[in-house]
């Protein structure tokens, strides 16, 4: 068993988190064997809760640094509290298979986080007119 939440219909939870504002963060996500799910949705400004679903029907929620930044995910922990809320205004069942780990008051982040979208239009555009100015040169010279 892979989550410690499980669940008798596991596209019911991923359609109610979808309609919660949860998005699919493909392709910028490590799949986990047996998984069939995973959403994010944004947590304040530098945070994003995280659920995957897997094929034996449990459930698993993070929080952990918003993958915006290089640093994605300098530390992870479970939280669960805003999962079972979303379950229960859905009047989706669920049990537990173990004890689940208090959510946590304080995650840590570092003080300094790296946009990482920026550095990858400086690239995009660093290497454009370094492929510009080479074909450039190349279409100049006579055999």
């Amino acid at each position: 068993m892979r989550g410690l939440v499980k669940v008798t219909d596991i596209d019911a939870v991923k359609n109610a988190l979808l309609r919660e504002g949860f998005k699919d963060p493909t392709p910028l996500q490590v799949w986990k064997e047996g998984q069939v799910f995973g959403l994010v949705k944004e947590v304040g400004n530098t945070l994003e809760m995280h659920v995957r679903g897997y094929n034996d029907f449990t459930l698993e929620s993070e929080i952990e640094l918003s993958r915006e930044y290089l640093e994605h995910p300098y530390e992870c922990k479970p939280y669960y509290g805003p999962l079972f809320n979303i379950l229960r205004r859905y009047r989706i069942p669920f049990s537990l298979s173990g004890k689940l780990p208090s959510d946590p008051t304080f995650l840590k982040v570092p003080k300094k986080r790296t946009p990482w979208k920026p550095i990858a239009i400086g690239v995009a555009i660093l290497l454009s007119s370094a492929f510009l100015l080479w074909a450039a040169s190349e279409g100049g010279e006579e055999n």
